[in-house]
């Protein structure tokens, strides 16, 4: 398991960037951190989009990641395709790229099964899962709801709560972080990504907007 800091996330050989800005963000805003995606991509490797959204909406993400240089790219339909046929599409692809979430917890439900294996395979096998806006609250350990309640993640940075969008985590994570002594809060702002690497690498792109706040273990010095 990669970690660096305070910061654990799954194994694999791939990278997992987790971008604040969503593809109804600024484009330039987008596309900066699109196209280090890109680059850090297998040269040969089609680039796969999982919207989560209107679907229609996906052609300007795709368009975009063409321009940039993708060889080429493909919608993934985890709504109306079969789970098989999700898996491979998604398994075989270089880059990964997941936008289009009206919330963390619409993403969570949206990606379980299927999609999530197939997106987790891809990683695994070396591949850059480019995750933008609020898709990228459902990657955490939990999830801030809009009621302030906290639910599940899907676990890929281990004790994490990720909130995109907010470049000074601040006062906003806190509840949380004293209901859950052991996480540490992570904000992402606007054209900003907190890119992590399989071999324990931690970058951050664009901006740079990107604070952690640490859970009461960690204030009160315990960490272990």
């Amino acid at each position: 398991m990669p970690s660096r800091s305070v910061l654990r996330w799954l194994d694999g050989r791939g990278w997992l960037v987790l971008s604040g800005a969503g593809a109804s963000a600024g484009e330039a805003d987008s596309s900066e951190i699109r196209a280090r995606a890109l680059g850090r991509a297998a040269a040969d490797g089609a680039a796969a989009v999982v919207y989560l959204g209107e679907v229609s909406r996906a052609d300007a993400l795709l368009d975009d990641i063409e321009d940039l240089g993708a060889p080429s790219g493909y919608l993934v339909d985890i709504i109306s395709e079969d789970d098989e046929t999700i898996r491979n599409r998604l398994t075989e692809a270089s880059v990964i790229v997941v936008a289009g979430a009206s919330s963390g917890s619409m993403a969570y439900s949206t990606l379980l099964g299927a999609a999530i294996d197939g997106i987790r395979a891809a990683y695994e096998n070396g591949a850059i899962i480019l995750v933008e806006g609020s898709a990228s609250g459902a990657f955490g350990a939990y999830i801030l709801d809009a009621d302030g309640s906290v639910s599940a993640g899907l676990g890929w940075l281990l004790d994490a709560l990720i909130l995109p969008g907010v470049a000074s985590i601040g006062q906003s994570a806190l509840p949380a972080l004293n209901v859950y002594p052991e996480a540490v809060g992570i904000g992402i702002g606007s054209g900003s990504a907190l890119a992590l690497g399989g071999g324990g690498e931690v970058e951050i792109w664009g901006a740079r907007r990107v604070s952690v706040a640490l859970g009461s273990a960690y204030r009160g010095g315990q960490t272990g």
